[in-house]
C-alpha cells in the first residue's frame, strides 16, 4: 500500500440522473436566486451615476532653484517621502484639495444634500426646500415636511410647495459631508485628466455635484490659492496706474508753464543735463520711498500678527534676491509633501508634525530677511536724498522760468520712461501669473443620466437566476451515500 488516495472517477451519466432525480432542490435554488433578485429591485435604493472630467495642467515654474539639496535633513527624517516625480506630486496634491471637506461642504450647503427624500423618491432636495438652517450636530432623523417653516430641534427647515407632504431623513453638515465623499470618486484617468464620478440617489443631483464640486475647486484656486506672481501682478498694476497717473498731470503742468513764460526749448538746452540728472534723482527716490512705505506696512502687519509671513514673499523687490526666491521654493515645496502627506496619514502623524516644523522654520526666515532690505532701502534713500537736494541747489541758480520749464519737461521725460517700463513689467508678470496657476478647466461636463446605474433590471435577474442554479446544483450531493 502506498497510501495513496484513489482517485475520484467522474460519471457524468450518473451525475445527470442525480440531478434529475433531486430537481425540486435545483428547482428551489433557482427559485431563491430569482427571489433574491426581485427583492435587489424592490428594497434596494436605486443609484445613478454621474460622470465629470477636469483638465488640471500644471505648467512649470520659471526660473526656479533646486531647492531638493535644502530638503535633505527633511528627506532624512520622513524616508522616500521626496522622491518621485514632482508633476505626479502637484497632481496628488490638487486631487487632495479637490476632494476635501471644504469643497464638498460647499456643494452640500448648495444643493440642501442634508435631506434625503424618502417619500417621494427619486427627487432633487433642492426641489424640495428653499434654505436649510442646522446649526448643531445631530443623529440622523426622519420626518415629515409642510410647505414654508419646519421648526425642529435640530434647526429649521423652509419647505417649498413642492415639498408639501414630502417624507424626509435629514443629516447634520458633517455627515452629509461625509455621505456625499462616500459616494464620490476621484481618480486621474489619464495624463492630466481628473475624472469625478459621483452616485446620486437621483439622476439631477448626480450631474449637479460632480459639476459643481469642478466650479467650487476653479473658484477657489482663481482666488484663495493665488501665487507669488499673482500678487507681484497686483502690485505693479498699482503701481504702474500712479505712474501714469503722475505722467498726465506733469504733461499737463509743463504745458501751462510753457504758456505763462513762453520758454521755448533753446531757452532750455543749457540746464539740460542738469535737469535730467535731477529728474532721475528724484524719481529714484519717490520708488524708493514707495518700496520702503510699502514695506513697512507690510512688516508691521506681519509683526503685530495680522498677517501671514508668507505675505512678504510677494513683495516685488524682495522677490529679486536669491536667498529670499530660494527660501520661498522651498516653503512651497515642503506644504505640497505635507499636503500630500496629509491624503494618506492622520493630521497629528509625525511625518507630517515634522514637515510643519520645517516649513514653519523656513516662514520665519522671511521676517528678518525684510528687516534687512529695509534697513538697505533707508540707506539708499538718504544718499540719493543727499544727491537730489545737492542738484536741487544747483537749478535754483539758473533763471526762474527757463530753470521751471526745463525741470518740468525733465520730470515728464522721465516718467515717460517708467512708464514705459512699468508696462513691459507688467505684462511680464501678467503672462508668469497666466503659467503659474496652469490650465484648469472643465472638459467634459456630467450629463443628467437616464437610466438607474445600480440595480438594473436585466443584469440582476441573471445574475440571480444564475446564482440560484448555483446554490441548488451545489445542494443537490446533499444527503447522497457515498459509493463503494
Amino acid at each position: 500500500m502506498t497510501g495513496e488516495p484513489a482517485p475520484i472517477a467522474l460519471d457524468l451519466g450518473d451525475a445527470a440522473r442525480l440531478v434529475a432525480r433531486r430537481w425540486r432542490r435545483v428547482a428551489g435554488g433557482t427559485v431563491f436566486g430569482l427571489l433574491m433578485a426581485a427583492a435587489v429591485l424592490l428594497f434596494w435604493p436605486p443609484s445613478f451615476t454621474g460622470q465629470a472630467l477636469l483638465l488640471i495642467r500644471e505648467f512649470p515654474g520659471a526660473g526656479g532653484l533646486n531647492v531638493q539639496n535644502k530638503l535633505d535633513q527633511i528627506s532624512q527624517l520622513v524616508p522616500g517621502l521626496m522622491g518621485g516625480n514632482q508633476a505626479d506630486q502637484q497632481l496628488a496634491t490638487e486631487l487632495a484639495l479637490l476632494q476635501s471637506r471644504a469643497a464638498i461642504g460647499a456643494v452640500v450647503d448648495s444643493l440642501h444634500l442634508e435631506i434625503q427624500p424618502r417619500s417621494p423618491g427619486r427627487v432633487a432636495p433642492a426641489t424640495l426646500v428653499d434654505s436649510v438652517r442646522l446649526p448643531h450636530i445631530f443623529k440622523p432623523i426622519k420626518l415629515t415636511l409642510k410647505a414654508g417653516a419646519n421648526t425642529v430641534p435640530q434647526g429649521v427647515i423652509y419647505a417649498s410647495q413642492n415639498g408639501q407632504g414630502a417624507y424626509i431623513k435629514l443629516l447634520d453638515r458633517e455627515d452629509a459631508i461625509s455621505d456625499v465623499a462616500g459616494r464620490l470618486s476621484i481618480k486621474n484617468a489619464g495624463g492630466d485628466a481628473v475624472e469625478i464620478v459621483y452616485a446620486g440617489r437621483d439622476s439631477v443631483t448626480a450631474a449637479q455635484v460632480p459639476n459643481l464640486l469642478a466650479n467650487v475647486y476653479m473658484a477657489r484656486r482663481k482666488t484663495v490659492d493665488r501665487g507669488m506672481n499673482q500678487r507681484r501682478l497686483e502690485f505693479l498694476m498699482a503701481r504702474a496706474d500712479t505712474v501714469r497717473h503722475d505722467l498726465l498731470t506733469g504733461v499737463d503742468a509743463l504745458a501751462r508753464l510753457q504758456e505763462r513764460s513762453g520758454a521755448g526749448v533753446d531757452a532750455a538746452i543749457a540746464a539740460k543735463g542738469l535737469a535730467d540728472r535731477y529728474a532721475a534723482a528724484q524719481s529714484q527716490l519717490a520708488q524708493l520711498r514707495a518700496s520702503q512705505y510699502a514695506l513697512d506696512s507690510l512688516i508691521a502687519l506681519v509683526g503685530s500678527g495680522h498677517a501671514d509671513p508668507r505675505a512678504l514673499a510677494g513683495f516685488p523687490d524682495l522677490l529679486r534676491s536669491a536667498a529670499v526666491n530660494d527660501l520661498v521654493s522651498s516653503i512651497a515645496q515642503v506644504e505640497t509633501q505635507r499636503l500630500v502627506l496629509l491624503g494618506r496619514v492622520a493630521p497629528g502623524a509625525p511625518q507630517v508634525a515634522a514637515l510643519q516644523h520645517a516649513r514653519d522654520s523656513l516662514t520665519a526666515q522671511l521676517l528678518p530677511l525684510a528687516e534687512s532690505y529695509r534697513q538697505s532701502l533707508s540707506r539708499q534713500r538718504a544718499s540719493l536724498q543727499t544727491t537730489a537736494d545737492s542738484l536741487g541747489a544747483q537749478l535754483t541758480t539758473l533763471p526762474g522760468r527757463e530753470a521751471g520749464v526745463v525741470k518740468q519737461a525733465a520730470d515728464v521725460k522721465q516718467l515717460g520712461e517708467l512708464n514705459a517700463g512699468m508696462g513691459a513689467q507688467v505684462l511680464q508678470a501678467q503672462l508668469a501669473a497666466m503659467l503659474e496657476g496652469g490650465d484648469v478647466r472643465l472638459v467634459d461636463m456630467a450629463a443628467v443620466p437616464r437610466k438607474v446605474a445600480f440595480p438594473r433590471p436585466l443584469p440582476t435577474w441573471l445574475v440571480g437566476l444564475f446564482g440560484g442554479l448555483m446554490i441548488g446544483l451545489l445542494l443537490v450531493p446533499i444527503g447522497v451515500p457515498p459509493r463503494p
